[in-house]
């Protein structure tokens, strides 16, 4: 691992992590005409904040981020209802809860089940879409990362 790695929800890993998602074959395999928002918040960074990353997707590829960061606890971002008509999926967890999925210690079906894991969105359509859910876990995963 590198020493320039960026770590893990900062907006350097974001960005490396769009890239991936962008270039990575076997995710624009599964994604195919993937075009949904998907919202990802972690609560309580190693910098004390919270972060919100919203991407747009059109045809698999992620065309558009929103990169919310606030100082933890963010009243305003926390107590955010989630917008069904923007976004399809909202996925909120505490830093150690991405971290534990990110490095393959909890799978979904775990994440799912955890009191600290909260998904918002239409169920149906968000089960139907598991295949490009886990996929865009894997492309995480495989970028270069600190903790």
């Amino acid at each position: 691992m590198s020493d320039d790695a960026p770590r893990y929800w900062t907006p350097e890993f974001v960005e490396a992590f769009v890239e991936s998602v962008n270039s990575d074959e076997e995710f624009q395999d599964k994604a195919g005409s993937f075009s949904e928002t998907v919202e990802l918040r972690c609560l309580g960074t190693p910098d004390d904040e919270d972060v919100s990353a919203t991407y747009a997707f059109e045809d698999g590829q992620i065309v558009d981020v929103d990169l919310w960061i606030d100082d933890a606890p963010s009243d305003q971002m926390r107590d955010e209802p989630v917008d069904k008509s923007e976004v399809m999926v909202r996925a909120t967890a505490p830093y150690d809860v991405w971290v534990k999925m990110d490095k393959g210690e909890m799978g979904s079906t775990e994440a799912l089940a955890s009191p600290d894991y909260q998904i918002e969105g239409a169920m149906m359509k968000i089960m139907s879409n598991m295949g490009v859910f886990r996929g865009l876990n894997k492309v995480a995963a495989h970028v270069e990362k600190t903790y």
